[in-house]
């Protein structure tokens, strides 16, 4: 370690102070990891003095700034419009996952998935766009209109929350790792971006990295706030109710299905608290675009990481 230090320093002297201020990069970096949990504690609790000063979270506080009017629309048809969402992209991969000429010899190869998985999110971007509209012209106070401008406000809101998300799967992980007797996590949860860290060269893996950073964030805040969380309100007229149920129904579908598709049980309830703040950023500021840019804004940065943190 002394050998390594000193060689930074020389290469330092020798090079204008960029191996010296790698070096003072990596002291940071490890003085941050080891702390990590501690900084989370304290910016999650920073984080909620704010929110309850700013009467976000406080009883009531939902009503008080006006609810969403989702009565125009019964509970049947939020249901429905959100399964149908749900189900296209599956309806479209399963029958291209099949198609030889399309897929080529190998359907788990990265190639085949790409297209695949691309191609069914096109589909459920347009489904998801299409039902959005139309249910936005019958229930015009409902909040599914779409703004760009909303992009900045969902990366602001999600720079605010994410000591909470992230704080939240830390101590998921603890937990998995006192019940399974000191068992390692794996810090690339996902399977799909597993499969980019391990690619990063081949230019399919941009596919991938599209699917999960646009294609995903439109389909499933559509599905999970702008469809569930809509019919659960419409049904009950419980905000709470409508944030919490729809948060832990997408969070544990994360944790569900297919191995090669699922994540685990720990990073589904990071999943699960991320829900639940573009679910509460919806209800307040009227305006899935802001949950659908939280969400990407998220996906973003797990890829970069993953990517990053691979080299």
């Amino acid at each position: 370690m002394a050998a390594v230090a000193s060689g930074s320093v020389t290469l330092g002297q020798e090079s204008g102070g960029q191996g010296l201020e790698s070096m003072r990069l990596s002291e940071v970096g490890h003085v941050v990891s080891e702390w990590r949990l501690g900084l989370l504690i304290a910016g999650t609790v920073l984080v909620i003095v704010m929110l309850w000063a700013g009467d976000a979270i406080r009883p009531g506080s939902m009503k008080r700034a006006g609810l969403r009017n989702v009565k125009p629309l019964p509970a049947s048809v939020w249901f429905l419009s959100g399964c149908i969402v749900f189900l296209a992209p599956s309806l479209v991969a399963a029958p291209l996952s099949t198609m030889e000429f399309l897929v080529g010899q190998s359907p788990d190869s990265l190639r085949s998935i790409a297209i695949v998985q691309g191609i069914a999110y096109l589909a459920g971007i347009a489904v998801a766009l299409g039902l959005v509209t139309m249910a936005s012209k019958a229930a015009g106070q409902s909040g599914l209109k779409l703004h760009w401008v909303d992009a900045a406000v969902g990366l602001g809101l999600l720079l605010l929350v994410f000591p909470i998300v992230l704080l939240a799967g830390d101590l998921a992980q603890l937990v998995h790792v006192q019940l399974a007797s000191g068992e390692s996590v794996d810090r690339i949860a996902h399977p799909l971006l597993r499969m980019m860290v391990e690619n990063k060269g081949n230019p399919w893996t941009w596919v991938l990295i599209a699917s999960a950073v646009i294609g995903a964030p439109i389909v499933e805040e559509a599905v999970y706030r702008g469809f569930l969380q809509s019919g659960i309100l419409r049904m009950t007229g419980h905000v709470w109710i409508s944030l919490i149920v729809s948060a832990a129904v997408f969070g544990t579908v994360h944790a569900i299905g297919p191995s090669e598709s699922a994540s685990p049980w720990y990073a589904a309830v990071q999943v699960g608290v991320l829900g639940l703040a573009c679910g509460a950023a919806f209800e307040r500021t009227k305006r899935l675009s802001v949950p659908i840019a939280m969400h990407a804004a998220f996906n973003a940065v797990n890829v970069g990481v993953a990517m990053w943190g691979s080299q």
